[in-house]
């Protein structure tokens, strides 16, 4: 601790590792999205995908909220240079690309330093405040820029003697990263917990290549338009540098051969001691809020004699209306996008059943793609509202991957335009996802080829206990990652499969068989992988399937019964000349030597489908590429028997009654009564304030009407639904 017996305040000082610092004055401004019109110049760049950005700012840019800042700090002129930066770190080599400032840095070791140079002089320094960046980056004004309509010439100080606030590197700021507040704030420090903290100054994704650091193509977010000074991103405090000579404290291994040597985020410093705010309330998403965690008969469910076949819609439907000015309006969560790809499913030991999606407001691998995830509560019949989660800010997240690992859930996703991207980035939950470990990346033991970082839709355990974990390497290739010791060493196995977005699971000989791949093909035929080394070599084989392309990926999992079950489309969705349209599931009772095939009804494709199977025997598929997407529910007695398209049979397990959840201060969090699994009456949700944010009132024969209230108790809007089709909305 600090006190001013110790420390005071000067004007301006460098720091005795060379940090020029200046003072920043009390003050009070408007935080968020500016109010000056955003330009095309700003908004509009040829840098490929996902490069045009709104012209209104990102939705984590507004509630526009007054701040306060009460205390004068010295804040670093600049970012915290190499030099400055070796001196804490002698190992450290930097990246000659983003010279003279450090770069490839983590929120932990920026913080470090901060601790370390706080020792070596006797006076307080930290990371800046998001607030107390964005009032110095703005000196006074709220246009985009210190400096106007446009960002400033790098070195350019602003009107308060700061540099490099709209050029140079990204920089880590104190506070983790979740949704403004509306009411003012004095002296903010964010909220109490997050998966990943505030980045400033700059994106994080390169917006010309779709793989992360090829050699002169690097442009770390530096489109004008994510320098802006409302700008936010934000990142895992573990991401820093990728190889061993990065000199990075949380990542480490092997040497990796993906170009990637680095990211783009460096820091500034401010002296001074921290805040005394309170930090805001962690804000849950619903996906992790009102869980039961009992682990009830899993094995009840329909007859496995007897054919079931059954589905549900997944995604609301907006019926052509824009989700910044009515979707986000009527309650879905903010950040919550259009186009939904690239499935995950899982069935816990709750009963629950989750799945997850890549998520994005516009195109493919736009910055603000993010993960949305969405439960199916065990009992229930409808699957709650998807939510964006998790999210790193300005890096298009994407391929996320489930596991229930022996009651222990796993998230495994990966970011394809990250500057500086590992093949992917992981999370696990013991408690059917209610909470979360921190973001972790793979420590790689041992050489790391070529990767593309978008895990693939399926984790296996050999009978020795290795995990495999298969990811996008190169082309029309995938790579099989393993580790031995529960995810705390990863290793490349070393050889690469036949086919991109290869499907995996163990053979009953123990060989590990790897499925299909789009845009590949073996004689016109889908290929089959198998590797009996652990990865290191693949010989390749005809399966029976025809080939898959562009927005297409088959599933296959190890039943229950020892059986081999496939889920995929007839064939390419945009090859030439005749082609089969539809989608198919398959049994194989001779290890995928020959299988027994059905038409899945209703389906012109599956996309990027995944599956699953529940203790009781069914089958669980969620698909993409439709309008709409659905979860099916089927059972192998449909696939091998035949049988009706859609049934609801006995014996399932269906919630009733009225089911309640309260906050460990005994308040209510959410009330909701059931009939044969379905909502009846009134539903509603609080904050852990006793404030009701929504009330849903069902109606019968799928209709209901949902309302959000404010702060203040007032109803804000009102929307009417048939299932998932919104029908009208006020305001």
């Amino acid at each position: 601790m600090f006190t001013v017996a110790v420390w005071f305040l000067a004007a301006a000082e460098t720091s005795s590792v060379g940090i020029k610092l200046v003072i920043i004055r009390p003050g009070t401004f408007e935080m968020g999205v500016d109010s000056t019109p955003l330009a095309d110049s700003i908004t509009k760049a040829a840098k490929g995908a996902g490069s045009n950005r709104p012209t209104g700012g990102d939705y984590d840019e507004v509630p526009v909220h007054r701040v306060t800042i009460t205390k004068s700090f010295l804040l670093g002129a600049t970012e915290v240079t190499i030099e400055q930066f070796r001196q804490f770190r002698p190992d450290y080599k930097g990246d000659s690309y983003y010279a003279p400032y450090a770069s490839g840095i983590s929120w932990n070791d920026a913080a470090a330093f901060c601790v370390w140079l706080s020792k070596k002089e006797g006076k307080p320094y930290r990371l800046p405040t998001e607030a107390e960046w964005e009032y110095a980056a703005r000196a006074g004004t709220r246009t985009p820029f210190s400096s106007g309509t446009e960002p400033p010439a790098p070195e350019t100080a602003n009107a308060w003697g700061v540099k490099n606030m709209h050029t140079g590197v990204s920089e880590w700021c104190l506070d983790w990263h979740g949704p403004y507040p509306a009411d003012p704030q004095t002296d903010p420090v964010g909220p109490a917990y997050g998966i990943a903290r505030v980045v400033r100054g700059g994106g994080l994704d390169d917006r010309t290549a779709k793989n992360s650091g090829l050699a002169g193509q690097r442009q770390p977010g530096e489109m004008a338009y994510y320098r802006r000074s409302a700008n936010r991103a934000s990142m895992a405090p573990s991401f820093g540098a990728l190889d061993n000579e990065g000199g990075d404290s949380d990542n480490g291994g092997g040497d990796l051969d993906n170009g990637a040597r680095g990211h783009g985020i460096g820091f500034r410093v401010v002296q001074s001691v921290m805040p005394v705010t309170k930090p805001l309330p962690y804000q849950a998403p619903w996906f992790e809020s009102a869980i039961r965690q009992n682990k009830p008969d899993l094995t009840r469910g329909p007859d496995r004699a007897k054919p079931y076949f059954h589905k549900r819609e997944l995604f609301p439907n907006l019926a052509g209306r824009d989700m910044h000015d009515v979707g986000y309006r009527i309650g879905l969560a903010p950040g919550l996008g259009i186009n939904y790809h690239n499935s995950a499913v899982q069935v816990l030991d709750n009963g629950d059943v989750v799945a997850a999606y890549y998520n994005t407001p516009r195109e493919e691998d736009d910055a603000d793609q993010s993960i949305l995830a969405m439960r199916l509560r065990y009992g229930a019949e409808d699957w709650d509202m998807p939510e964006p989660w998790p999210d790193f800010a300005d890096a298009a997240d994407a391929a996320p991957v489930f596991w229930n690992n022996r009651g222990k859930l796993w998230l495994f996703w990966g970011c394809p335009r990250l500057l500086g991207a590992l093949p992917f980035q992981y999370m696990t939950s013991t408690d059917n996802g209610a909470t979360w470990g921190p973001v972790q990346y793979p420590h790689f033991v041992g050489p790391v080829g070529y990767y593309t970082p978008q895990p693939i839709n399926s984790v296996v355990r050999s009978s020795d206990g290795t995990i495999y974990l298969p990811v996008d390497a190169k082309g029309g290739t995938s790579v099989v990652f393993a580790t031995n010791d529960e995810g705390r060493t990863w290793r490349d196995t070393g050889g690469r499969t036949g086919g991109r977005h290869t499907t995996l699971e163990i053979a009953r000989d123990g060989a590990l068989a790897g499925w299909g791949g789009k845009n590949t093909n073996l004689d016109g035929f889908m290929p089959k992988a198998t590797s009996r080394d652990g990865g290191k070599t693949w010989q390749l084989s005809k399966t029976p399937f025809k080939p898959l392309g562009s927005g297409q990926r088959p599933s296959i999992i190890r039943l229950r019964s020892g059986r081999l079950f496939f889920v995929a489309d007839w064939s390419q969705r945009k090859a030439p000349g005749p082609r089969r349209e539809g989608a198919f599931v398959a049994i194989s009772d001779d290890d995928g030597e020959t299988w027994t095939q059905r038409d899945l009804p209703g389906f012109t494709t599956v996309g990027y489908v995944t599956a699953t199977q529940a203790p009781n025997g069914v089958i669980h598929i969620v698909t993409s590429k439709n309008a709409p997407d659905y979860h099916v529910e089927l059972n192998e007695a449909w696939v091998v028997k035949g049988g009706p398209e859609d049934d609801t049979p006995a014996n399932r397990y269906l919630l009733d009654g009225v089911q309640t959840f309260k906050f460990p201060n005994g308040k209510k969090q959410w009330e909701a009564t059931f009939k044969a699994g379905r909502r009846i009456g009134t539903e509603t949700r609080w904050d852990n304030g006793g404030r009701k944010r929504w009330e849903k009132t069902w109606s019968g024969e799928g209709a209901w009407t949902w309302r959000i209230f404010d702060a203040q108790g007032r109803q804000t809007a009102e929307s009417k639904w048939k299932g998932k089709d919104l029908i009208d909305a006020r305001f």
